[in-house]
């Protein structure tokens, strides 16, 4: 019995790769058939030439590099390092006209304003990105838990966190904080009744 039903197998797989067969061989010769009825499009010439073209070879797929002309750089184009920002430019003054209404009709005063540099806002320090968490005091040693995103910190007077911020003191309602790279200091207030809820 298991011999004829794999027997029955082989018989079934030969009939399915005869029937392949045939049908690749049938495809085949279709494809032949389109092919052979597939004329390439040759481009039409105006009358007016009266040139024969017979002799030559066709123009169609040469570029005529000659009448492309050269291309035009501007002078911003040339330094393709040069440091750029997305910051946007600060307005510039319009110190032509007077405060007063008329163009230059302070006269001396116009002048003045003119040769006076124009002052760049003094820089500030970040907001202080802290959350007040807890505080714990040993003795005369008070010392804050801090977080600031994922992170958290452990904070004594004196103590810097992340090289930017030292702690200059604790009290029972703030902590003074000095901003290192510009010397600023900043207050973080502090409510023991609701810490930083997590």
């Amino acid at each position: 019995m298991e011999k004829q039903a794999t027997n029955i197998r082989r018989l079934i797989l030969g009939a399915a790769l005869v029937a392949t067969l045939f049908a690749v061989i049938w495809i085949e010769e279709n494809d032949a058939d389109i092919e052979e009825t597939v004329q390439p499009i040759l481009p039409t010439k105006p009358a007016s030439k009266s040139v024969s073209t017979a002799g030559r070879k066709s123009d169609m797929g040469h570029l005529q590099v000659d009448q492309l002309g050269q291309r035009k750089f501007s002078a911003e184009a040339d330094d393709i390092f040069a440091s750029a920002s997305w910051e946007p430019k600060p307005p510039r003054a319009d110190l032509s006209q007077s405060p007063f209404g008329g163009a230059g009709g302070a006269g001396g005063l116009n002048q003045a304003a003119k040769s006076a540099p124009v002052r760049a806002p003094p820089p500030t320090a970040p907001p202080l990105q802290f959350k007040y968490i807890g505080k714990l005091m040993e003795g005369k040693r008070t010392s804050v838990f801090l977080s600031m995103g994922d992170d958290f910190y452990i904070a004594k007077v004196g103590g810097r966190i992340e090289k930017n911020y030292r702690v200059d003191r604790i009290n029972d309602d703030v902590i003074e904080f000095t901003y290192l790279p510009l010397g600023i200091k900043q207050k973080l207030l502090i409510n023991n009744n609701n810490p930083g809820k997590f």
